[in-house]
């Protein structure tokens, strides 16, 4: 399949209407093609800000007396439309002047989409429940996972928290929660790292991404366990905001049921990346200090009375605070 296959076919992949053998077929084809990939990305991340960003502004709805026209204009197409196809070709032109004006509608409030924080809240908790969809539920993601030490080193140093939080096991009031698999993935133009964990029967995920205020305000009272967004095909999303970072549980489960997992999951995670921000916060300024002091020593009259250690980092490779057992 060309890339000229694929652009054609883009947005039907989008919408789920192609069979599987094409799908696979597509799949196959964007694991070695970067060009593609953020094609089919960009299309998916405008989509759901162009549906987020027309269901927020109230100057976009429909009018009743614009509603009640549309829909007889359609009867009268209708019934024309059976004498000839005439009607029909100047329908299609309407349609596409309607879908082209809701498209240039829908970019002018794009970038305001953004800028509200409800909205990019809304655009999060889309990104997030396409990822458990699309890589904890269905196996479908446009670029293959790849290991949380490999994501540590390209992307963010703290997904290496996430090889060992949550535990593999982790007792809680309302049962036990066995993690099934850790990883990194990205869906949306988003990076994720992601544990798919197993809890009363049902598929959880946990992702942690950068955080870019949707998920809160810095404020530490959005250290606790909210709802952001809409819940979508059935799934919620709870975030806990920590240092620099949103983390999110995303699953079927009752709202109150996931709030309450992501006191025991989610809310320790923050915790661990925070001591972690504070940790390498003060590594600059240790190793600063320590440079200093040598060159001190080295510059004395009398003499360096002792070479200075070097300063151990606690990400360094020889102290991995964190590994697969």
């Amino acid at each position: 399949m060309s890339c000229r296959d694929i652009r054609e076919l883009a947005d039907s992949f989008l919408c789920e209407e192609l069979l599987a053998e094409t799908n696979h077929e597509i799949l196959r084809h964007l694991e070695t093609c970067p060009s593609c990939r953020m094609d089919i990305d960009g299309r998916r991340r405008l989509r759901g800000a162009l549906r987020v960003a027309f269901h927020a502004a109230p100057e976009l709805q429909p009018s009743p007396d614009l509603a009640r026209r549309v829909r007889e204009t359609w009867r009268e197409t209708d019934l024309r439309e059976r004498r000839s196809w005439v009607p029909r070709r100047r329908w299609l032109a309407v349609a596409a002047g309607v879908i082209l004006g809701v498209g240039l509608i829908g970019a002018l409030f794009l970038k305001r989409s953004f800028a509200n924080p409800v909205l990019a809240a809304n655009v999060l908790a889309q990104d997030a429940i396409g990822d458990h969809r699309n890589c904890a539920l269905k196996f479908r993601l446009v670029r293959a996972p790849i290991r949380l030490e490999d994501a540590a080193e390209r992307f963010d140093r703290s997904y290496r928290l996430l090889l060992s939080a949550p535990p593999d096991d982790v007792s809680t009031p309302g049962g036990a929660v066995h993690v099934v698999e850790r990883h990194s993935c990205a869906f949306g133009g988003r990076r994720f790292g992601h544990v798919i964990m197993q809890y009363r029967g049902r598929v959880v995920s946990l992702l942690m991404t950068a955080d870019d205020g949707a998920a809160g305000s810095p404020d530490t009272a959005d250290a606790i366990p909210h709802l952001i967004g809409r819940p979508m095909n059935g799934l919620s999303v709870v975030a806990v905001k920590g240092p620099r970072h949103a983390i999110l549980l995303v699953s079927d489960l009752e709202s109150s049921d996931l709030a309450e997992l992501s006191r025991a999951v989610s809310m320790p995670l923050a915790r661990r990346l925070e001591t972690s921000a504070l940790t390498l916060s003060a590594w600059p300024a240790a190793v600063s200090s320590s440079r200093v002091g040598a060159r001190r020593a080295r510059s004395s009259p009398r003499g360096p009375l002792r070479r200075l250690s070097t300063v151990s980092h606690p990400h360094s490779p020889g102290r991995h605070p964190a590994s697969r057992t």
